[in-house]
């Protein structure tokens, strides 16, 4: 009996167009081969790579030559994704066959992209990816210093990250944000998780809103900082940091991309010293106190924080102006533009305003950068204000100012100083944050 017709369903997603649309594809650059291997299911010498099999089912038959141009164009895309997502340059490692003239955007397709029939596949319905995972370690393809992107052409609402046997990302809505974000996965990376409430994301992020956006962590504060790859970011019990993925590039700075931060990530994050105690990295003049948001239901866990899981409680006192600040002043080009974000909360009410301080290479004081003062509610709102450095800046000082005449608490987290030279967002700046979303 004869399958159904594959027109059924459709293998081509759309592609996400934030933070700022994608190039066409002649202008999508090709990634290439990182390794080549006469025998792809002999991997165990090779480099740890990402191997991309087009997954075929005698339902629907093999089109193999018909997509398999398109296939590797979305490939390109996600390694494009990974790079422009910051000023670090990182690509993703894929592994190639031989036997192809890949100087052909034909030929580094077909050796990119390597046909598989999987006997276990479900017509035009959802397949787990454990079946796929299986009929792929049957023919070989289960080295543990792989991991396989699998386009698949015959299933209909799937998209997966497995990791047993096999590691793979399985999808049939072909599409770099949804296959960039299973992969993802595979680094044992979540969803953009932020807040303490369960559940909850930051979406202007692939790893939460792949329908949308392409892009990779802009706030370097969930499962991805190539700028300190010491960092970590907490998951279940695990610490990440995707930008040491070993199927990844060493990141090396630095070029221009879409968003990138001159802090460090105890700066960011406020993650080292415990609930209560004194915050490493910030000094306070005026009036008020400051300690670490002392612990919820968990002993090392502060009860409330954007991202991480631990936050800055300011203690407001009305008889002076309070300004908290970041101790160290990260280094700044006059005339360039700078922004300097935050996310504050209170549980009551209250005003604060933030400032960039610009310093001469003397440690001078030359003017202060102001954004208007906002009036502070329940959300995890961010918060930023932006400004070209002055003639003569060499350091810019970060700094949380409330004015007097206040008695209240504000909840600090999430900070970032984005140098503002993307080239592609109005200002140049990353776009701001949106509110986090619980689902």
């Amino acid at each position: 009996m004869a399958g159904p017709a594959h027109a059924d369903f459709a293998t081509t997603g759309t592609e996400p167009a934030y933070p700022y649309a994608q190039p066409v594809d002649a202008n999508v650059p090709k990634r290439g081969c990182a390794t080549t291997l006469s025998d792809p299911t002999n991997a165990s010498a090779s480099i740890p790579a990402v191997q991309v099999i087009y997954a075929w089912h005698e339902g629907y038959g093999n089109r193999y030559n018909d997509v398999v141009e398109q296939i590797a164009k979305i490939v390109d895309r996600m390694d494009w994704s990974v790079d422009e997502s910051t000023n670090y340059d990182q690509h993703i490692n894929f592994s190639c066959r031989t036997g192809y003239n890949t100087s052909t955007y034909s030929g580094y397709a077909q050796a990119l992209v390597i046909p598989e029939k999987i006997e276990g596949g479900t017509i035009g319905s959802e397949i787990a990816a454990d079946v796929v995972a299986d009929d792929l370690a049957a023919a070989g393809y289960d080295n543990a210093n792989r991991r396989y992107v699998v386009f698949e052409d015959f299933s209909e609402g799937t998209a997966q990250g497995h990791c047993g046997q096999v590691c793979l990302a399985t999808a049939d809505e072909w599409d770099s944000g949804t296959i960039l974000h299973e992969l993802v996965h595979l680094s044992d990376a979540d969803h953009a998780k932020a807040t303490e409430v369960p559940e909850t994301v930051d979406v202007s992020d692939v790893m939460s809103s792949q329908w949308d956006n392409w892009n990779l962590d802009q706030e370097f504060n969930s499962y991805y900082d190539p700028s300190e790859l010491t960092a970590r970011f907490p998951n279940y019990g695990l610490a990440v940091n995707v930008a040491t993925t070993p199927w990844f590039t060493s990141p090396v700075c630095c070029d221009v991309g879409y968003s990138n931060d001159l802090l460090t990530a105890e700066e960011r994050g406020i993650e080292s010293v415990a609930p209560s105690g004194y915050p490493a990295s910030f000094t306070l003049s005026g009036g008020g106190w400051m300690q670490v948001t002392p612990q919820g239901p968990d002993a090392q866990v502060s009860a409330r924080y954007f991202d991480g899981r631990r936050s800055l409680t300011m203690n407001v006192q009305s008889w002076s102006e309070g300004v908290l600040s970041l101790t160290r002043k990260p280094a700044v080009t006059a005339g360039q533009r700078y922004k300097f974000f935050a996310r504050v909360t209170t549980a009551t009410s209250g005003n604060v305003k933030l400032r960039l301080s610009w310093y001469n290479s003397s440690n001078a004081l030359i003017s202060n950068s102001d954004s208007s003062t906002y009036a502070l509610n329940s959300n995890w709102q961010e918060y930023s204000v932006s400004a070209v450095a002055p003639s003569g800046a060499a350091t810019a000082q970060l700094s949380v100012v409330s004015p007097s005449g206040q008695t209240f608490a504000y909840v600090l987290d999430s900070l970032q100083l984005n140098h503002c030279n993307n080239g592609k967002t109005t200002d140049g700046c990353r776009l701001d944050g949106l509110l986090p979303y619980t689902y």
